[in-house]
């Protein structure tokens, strides 16, 4: 379940042409990688089409890992430098997506109300209104030159911003809608060093499925040589099924 809009997602098992778009798609931001990707992939619980645009923008990170989840597992194991001194030693980092989502759950703090129109709020004693970015507010902002006033203005309803009220509407969002975009903290087992890296879910989610799919050209040139097929009928296959074929052709090899 998606953790700001409470949906429940499905995620099917992908295809070739699924693994060509992810190893084959370049961006210099991860994020458009990831929302072409779940568009292709996932849907609600029941089937359904979702409002991508209107999806909160937090819940994207939660789509990456939960398609991460559904394919390769529910653990992350991954790596860190100790930033120590004289140390560089490196620190195998391991944590469940699970738990990683639901400790990142959001909140409403206390002086929170709602606001007249769908999904707005309202700060106590301050003339303000505002909501969630969505993914549709972020794109919008990525596609600007000023992505922080371009998201200030579709998001914050308020006749001035001074510090103080940046800082209490920042504080805000990050209990309605908590960044999956954190920092993982823990000690140094040579040193006691105290390191923290920062966990991009979407640059992540990205980087390793590019890695684990990037066996699908060979897998596809191996099925056309055996069967015949036509590359088309190939990549349509879903991949375990793809990928039990090539493991017989490859068993079946003659050994040198």
């Amino acid at each position: 379940m998606l953790p700001v809009s409470g949906m429940a997602l499905a995620v099917r098992e992908p295809t070739g042409e699924d693994e060509l778009y992810v190893v084959e798609t370049a961006a210099a931001v991860p994020l458009p990688v990831v929302l072409g990707l779940a568009r292709r992939v996932a849907s609600t619980a029941t089937g359904g089409a979702l409002d991508w645009s209107g999806l909160p923008a937090a819940d994207l990170d939660a789509v990456a890992l939960m398609i991460r989840q559904s394919w390769i597992g529910d653990a992350i194991r991954t790596d860190a430098r100790c930033t120590g001194p004289d140390c560089q030693e490196r620190i195998d980092v391991t944590f469940g997506i699970a738990d990683y989502i639901e400790h990142h759950r959001p909140r409403r703090p206390r002086g929170i109300t709602d606001a007249p129109g769908a999904g707005w709020f309202a700060l106590a004693g301050a003339a303000v209104r505002f909501r969630i970015p969505t993914v549709a507010d972020l794109l919008a902002a990525m596609s600007g030159d000023r992505p922080s006033e371009t998201l200030s203005g579709r998001c914050i309803d308020a006749p001035e911003i001074p510090r103080v009220l940046a800082r209490r509407l920042d504080r805000a969002l990050s209990a309605l809608a908590p960044s999956l975009d954190d920092l993982l903290g823990g000690s140094c087992p040579a040193c006691g060093h105290e390191v923290t890296m920062r966990f991009d879910p979407l640059a992540y989610t990205v980087a390793e499925l590019r890695n684990v799919f990037s066996g699908i050209y060979l897998e596809t040139h191996a099925l056309a040589a055996a069967y015949g097929w036509p590359e088309e009928a190939i990549l349509a296959l879903p991949r375990r099924r793809r990928r039990r074929y090539a493991s017989i052709i490859a068993d079946e090899r003659p050994v040198a």
